[in-house]
Order: structure tokens, then sequence, then C-alpha cells
């Protein structure tokens, strides 16, 4: 992979601006349906991810670990879940897209893997920070799956016009 340089001074206000509407698009569906499910929005995710293809490692790392930080304060009033797992994800991101070439399919499989691997991570860290008394079954089936749900939907309409934006030409 490239060496990267690029520092662009808007990714921290988008990567928080996606961050609230992630918050607000998990309560709206919640809200919406009166099932009980959790649809988490991970747009924040989907930022980090395309933004691989553009930003330094250790800037986006650092901008990982502050939105990271941010998210915990604002949705979970304690510190460690986020801030752990954004970092790890980028991390694994970049790694990935050293030997995976961006296209349309393998960004929207990356995409499922990632939600996949940051939900059953959050779901580890809760469980054990004794936060949470739900089993994995309960996990699986009113929360993963929903999430799933909702951000395929994400990546399949913003993919195209992402790749364009960040110049991912390989679509």
């Amino acid at each position: 992979m490239e060496q990267k340089s690029y520092y662009p001074y808007y990714l921290p206000i988008l990567l928080f601006i996606a961050m609230l509407v992630d918050g607000h698009v998990s309560s709206a569906m919640m809200g919406m349906l009166s099932i009980p499910m959790t649809f988490t929005s991970h747009l924040v995710l989907l930022i980090l991810m395309f933004s691989t293809f553009k930003v330094s490692q250790t800037y986006l790392m650092i901008c990982a670990t502050i939105i990271g930080l941010l998210y915990d304060s604002y949705f979970y009033n304690v510190l460690g879940i986020n801030l752990i797992l954004f970092p790890v994800i980028v991390f694994f991101m970049y790694r990935l897209f050293e030997y995976v070439e961006p296209n349309t399919l393998t960004l929207i499989l990356s995409f499922i893997v990632f939600v996949t691997l940051i939900s059953i991570g959050r779901a580890v860290l809760l469980s054990i920070f004794k936060l949470t008394t739900a089993n994995f079954l309960d996990f699986f089936t009113r929360n993963l799956a929903p999430s799933l749900l909702i951000n395929v939907l994400y990546i399949c309409l913003l993919v195209i016009p992402l790749s364009k934006i960040y110049g991912i030409n390989k679509t």
C-alpha cells in the first residue's frame, strides 16, 4: 500500500457529525418500530473505512481514538468500549486493504465484516464490564441482525458515491 501523508482538517468534524447522525438514526429506527430490536447505525465506521484510502494511518488512528472517546462519553458514559475498538478496527482496515484490492464488492463485504467485528467487540466488552446481561443468542437476533440490515443498506447506497469522492477508481 502506498504511503499517505494527507491530513484533512475536515475529517474530525465529519466523524463527529456522523457520530451524532448514528445516534439519531438508531433512536429513530427504534422509535418507529415497536419491536424489541436494536438498530445500530455505523456511519462513523463507514467514513473510517473509506478514509483509509486517503489518510495517513497515524492521523486516522488518532481521529479514531478521539471519536471513540467522544462516542463512549456520549452514548455509554463508560470510557473504553469504542476508545479501544475504533483504533483496533482501523488498524485491521489498513492491514486488510494492503492485500485486498478495493472494488465495489470487496468494499461491501469488508464493511459487513467490520460491522460484525465492532458489534461483537462491543458485546464482549459490555459483558466484561458487566454493563449488559444479554446472552449471545439475544445479541445475534436482536442487535447484530438488525444492525447488519441497516448498515448493508448504507453501504449499498453509498459505496459508489463514496468511492468517487475518495478516488477509489476500481468500482
